[in-house]
């Protein structure tokens, strides 16, 4: 054996952590005056600022005045365990579930102060009245009703939360109005929000301050029709194919946004918006559109047809409703749309385009050189181009048809400003000087053209006007 001995291998001492003195002198921040507290709880989560009843005797009923601000999905998730995290709620298979409902009912009994946001998901309709009750007794500003029965039932709204001073925005899934609305209804409501929501024929006429409305998956009713002096902007998403939306009477319209599919599978007329100035999606695959007596419509001969032949009918109207677009978002869903000079001829004063491209795959289609400028020439004058600034595509890919259309807009756009390309793949500085140089940049007619390209992200916020139609 040999004589030499192993080392002990000796970790070395930790190293003392020094611990902060404890602040001497007196706690300002309990000296503050109530009004500041609750401001500064109202800011925390809704448990942090339960859990500061324990600091002390000052603070132990401090949260109960403050503003509450509670959303039981996000509550949900901040309490539950990590392991039960993502488990759909069910009180059966889950004692989890029973915990949190109490939870949330426990704080909501409790609490004295004003409720000023409330969101909940967690309760079935025959256990949503003692919330509303106490959100409208209390000065609800903000409202979400999604009653947990998986669609068996719906929620009818009571009285009381109609006549609601204080509401400003009131978002309802799986709910239903009263058949006997009251004359005057959500007197100080901006936003609303309805998805699988049947819209009562009288509702808007009855809200005098409604803003912003959003209607989704409806499907009671062969049209939906909108008539209102206050409605600014109307975002309309729907599945059936059988519902007509038709804009009656909107004086102060400022906005439309329809969903990707929602000009293949409904019909649309918008025959009184004199201030509207956002427009979209059309599709390039459009069913019908009526804009004042400006018709964009499928030849019927043609449905099956690819691709589509389209009949533009343009007669005078008494408003001057097609000048007024200034921004226009289009869907394609094929690689080369021959309606889009017949569409975008409907719109001269035109300033902003936002382009939504087909889901491709970056492969060349067949398409013949100048098979863009054809269509352009057919169409005669195009006053738009005197006023086109700015171009946003979205699902660019670099393939022909693409070029096509970007080069048409680069030559002959005079006050052009920028054309912003969002890529679906990695973007190289050979791609870029490629497609530069096959846009013909160089021979662009406005000096102060600049040509963009970004990786295309969900986050992307260069297509933020619609990015709530596009993900939805």
């Amino acid at each position: 054996m040999s004589s030499r001995k192993r080392k002990r291998e000796t970790k070395p001492p930790p190293v003392p952590v020094p611990v902060p003195p404890r602040p001497d002198g007196p706690d300002l921040i309990s000296q503050l005056p109530d009004c500041i507290l609750h401001s500064i709880l109202s800011l925390l989560p809704i448990m942090n600022a339960v859990r500061t009843s324990v600091l002390s005797s000052r603070w132990r009923h401090l949260w109960k005045d403050a503003p509450l601000r509670l959303n039981d999905y996000f509550f949900n998730l901040d309490t539950r365990p990590p392991h039960d995290r993502y488990l759909v709620p069910d009180p059966v298979r889950n004692p989890w579930f029973n915990w949190l409902r109490w939870a949330v009912f426990s704080i909501v009994n409790l609490h004295h102060g004003p409720i000023e946001i409330l969101h909940l998901s967690l309760f079935t309709p025959a256990t949503m009245d003692f919330f509303v009750k106490k959100a409208v007794q209390t000065g609800i500003l903000q409202l979400k009703l999604v009653p947990f029965d998986f669609g068996r039932h719906t929620y009818e709204l009571p009285l009381s939360l109609l006549g609601s001073n204080t509401l400003h925005q009131l978002s309802l899934r799986r709910c239903r109005f009263p058949q006997a609305l009251l004359p005057s209804i959500f007197p100080n409501l901006r936003e609303l929000r309805l998805d699988s929501v049947p819209l009562p024929h009288d509702l808007l006429s009855k809200c005098g301050s409604l803003e912003t409305l959003l209607i989704s998956t409806y499907y009671e009713g062969p049209s939906i029709s909108i008539s209102s002096q206050s409605l600014r902007k109307l975002v309309f998403h729907l599945a059936s194919s059988r519902t007509e939306l038709i804009i009656k009477d909107a004086p102060n319209l400022e906005s439309l946004m329809l969903a990707d599919k929602a000009t293949i599978r409904n019909k649309v007329k918008v025959l009184d918006a004199p201030k509207l100035q956002r427009l979209g999606f059309i599709n390039a695959n459009v069913r019908a559109i009526q804009l004042g007596n400006t018709l964009i419509e499928r030849h019927k001969e043609s449905l099956r047809s690819l691709p589509p032949t389209f009949l533009v009918n343009v007669t005078p109207c008494r408003m001057n409703l097609l000048s007024s677009v200034k921004t226009l978002a289009i869907k394609m869903e094929q690689y080369f749309e021959e309606s889009i000079p017949s569409i975008l001829k409907c719109f001269p004063c035109l300033e902003n385009l936002d382009i939504m491209k087909y889901e491709g795959n970056g492969d060349e289609c067949c398409l013949n050189e100048g098979m863009w400028e054809e269509q352009w020439e057919e169409q005669g004058s195009l006053s738009f181009l005197d006023h086109l600034k700015t171009v946003i595509v979205k699902g660019f890919w670099g393939d022909q048809c693409d070029v096509e259309l970007l080069r048409y807009l680069v030559v002959h756009g005079k006050v052009l400003r920028t054309i912003t390309l969002l890529c679906p793949k990695h973007i190289t500085k050979k791609f870029v000087d490629i497609k530069k140089r096959q846009i013909c940049i160089e021979n662009r007619a406005s000096s102060n053209l600049a040509l963009v390209f970004f990786r295309d992200t969900k986050e992307n916020v260069h297509f933020s006007l619609w990015n709530d139609m596009i993900y939805y």
